[in-house]
């Protein structure tokens, strides 16, 4: 089997929903290879993997019930049996397999994808490498009587509606839908997405994510200090945020995207370079890295209010006086941002989320302990019962929040404020945040039942409905 042409594995437009197309799509890009050909995936992507794809633990049965445990909701399937997964789950079934260090499931995911599945991949580090970054394990036995036997992905039943309590009690209590991360972990190398609900990977969300966090922090500066950001200091804070905090997200969508799409195919001035473009991977492979004698000319289609995928990015750019935002700090963290990732940063990791809205819910996410370095964190799946749900942790997003002002204060060389602000820009932050909050969810959620959902030790939860979201529903 060839790597080299990953289109060749996509199904063409309208062939299966837009979704699942855009999952195969992540899943191709996500793929590393060994240096022998042996697909491999990061444990940070398996982690936001929802129920749409099957964990295959190959170890012995000891080890799953060891020291090290193994991920909730994975199954057990012996090292002689993984080929008959073909068979089994077919084709185009997403199968991550995981051993002790990667060097048992390496093998067997080649093994896989000779046979002819394109979306298999071994967990880079395994196990070990999972619980080292921090992700949740389980000796739970009953693993054990399940020898051999991969659970089927029940299609949900399309959810078109307000979902009720019970229906957000049995998603999250569904170990494929919420993963477990230390909040020390988060701070080193996990990100903030948004709350969008078209993410269908397990997430800490926050409004606008690892961005809409960012450009607070940044829009905090400006009224602590008086000043406005140039476009040089929103660069240079970028990139050091980059350097100190590592991966930052960015989310777009596919009707943005095919808007930027269109806009640049009308362009004379891009012809040539867009002339042998058609494909889903040739754009992301052009997007992520323009020839440099175009990307003036993209960035200049890019930075448009209807070519930013990101509702809340895209409201704040629009609607400065609800969000006490300058639409040129909104644009300037997005120029720097894709700059960035055309220079070659491997942490800019920008997402485009399929379809439109079509949310039943806002979860609010809470946890009944004060939040510590060692306290588990859930990363919940949006995609709940067949439909969306919008997702936030507020007190995840506030407690990271005084991380990036303590971050912001001590860049004296760049920005007029130092350590002593730290406070005020926190301060600052919470009070937009909250206003931000309320005017993005006022427009995309406007009349959907809030739930607030406690998680305990030991993955023990308590969901409660908490009212209606105020406001009237716009679009994204």
């Amino acid at each position: 089997m060839t790597h080299s042409d990953p289109d060749s594995l996509l199904p063409p437009i309208g062939t299966v929903p837009a979704s699942e197309r855009m999952l195969r799509a992540n899943w191709l890009s996500a793929i590393e290879r060994s240096p022998s050909g042996k697909p491999l995936l990061w444990p940070e992507f398996v982690a936001r993997q929802g129920r749409s794809v099957h964990i295959v633990d190959v170890r012995e049965p000891e080890e799953l019930v060891g020291p090290l445990g193994h991920i909730p909701g994975s199954d057990w399937v012996p090292p002689e049996r993984v080929p008959s997964l073909v068979e089994r789950l077919g084709k185009h079934a997403k199968i991550v397999l995981v051993s002790r260090a990667g060097e048992r499931s390496g093998p067997l995911a080649a093994q896989l994808e000779a046979l002819g599945m394109p979306f298999v991949g071994s967990m880079i580090g395994g196990i070990v490498a999972w619980r080292y970054l921090g992700f949740a394990t389980t000796r739970d036995a009953s693993i054990l009587s399940r020898r051999d036997v991969v659970r089927p992905h029940a299609e949900p039943t399309p959810h078109h509606g307000v979902l009720s309590l019970a229906d957000v009690e049995s998603h999250v209590g569904d170990p494929t839908s919420v993963r477990w991360m230390k909040m020390a972990a988060i701070l080193l190398h996990g990100r903030q997405s948004c709350v969008d609900g078209r993410d269908e990977t397990a997430i800490v969300g926050t409004p606008g994510g690892d961005a809409g966090e960012l450009l607070l922090g940044l829009s905090a500066v400006e009224a602590v200090s008086g000043e406005k950001l140039t476009p040089l200091q929103i660069r240079t804070i970028l990139g050091r945020r980059l350097g100190t905090l590592g991966r930052f997200y960015l989310h777009g969508d596919v009707g943005a995207a095919n808007a930027l799409i269109a806009s640049m195919r009308g362009d004379r001035r891009l012809e040539s370079a867009l002339s042998q473009i058609s494909e889903t991977m040739q754009w992301r492979r052009f997007f992520a890295s323009p020839p440099a004698h175009v990307r003036e000319i993209v960035m200049e289609h890019t930075l448009v209010p209807a070519h930013i995928g990101c509702g809340h990015l895209r409201l704040m750019a629009t609607r400065p006086e609800v969000y006490g935002a300058r639409p040129e700090l909104v644009f300037g963290l997005l120029e720097a941002f894709f700059r960035a990732r055309w220079d070659g940063a491997i942490d800019a990791e920008f997402t485009a989320l399929p379809g439109g809205h079509e949310e039943g819910a806002v979860l609010d996410v809470r946890l009944d302990e004060e939040l510590r370095a060692f306290t588990s964190v859930p990363l919940i799946s949006p995609l709940a019962q067949g439909t969306q749900t919008f997702v936030s942790h507020p007190e995840v997003a506030s407690y990271l929040r005084a991380d990036i002002a303590h971050f912001l204060s001590r860049q004296t060389d760049a920005l007029r404020v130092g350590p002593p602000h730290a406070p005020a820009i926190a301060q600052a932050m919470e009070a937009m945040a909250a206003t931000q909050t309320a005017a993005t969810l006022g427009t995309l959620a406007a009349g959907l039942p809030i739930y607030r959902v406690s998680f305990g030790r030991g993955g023990s939860f308590h969901v409660a409905e908490a009212g209606l979201v105020p406001g009237t529903r716009g679009t994204h």
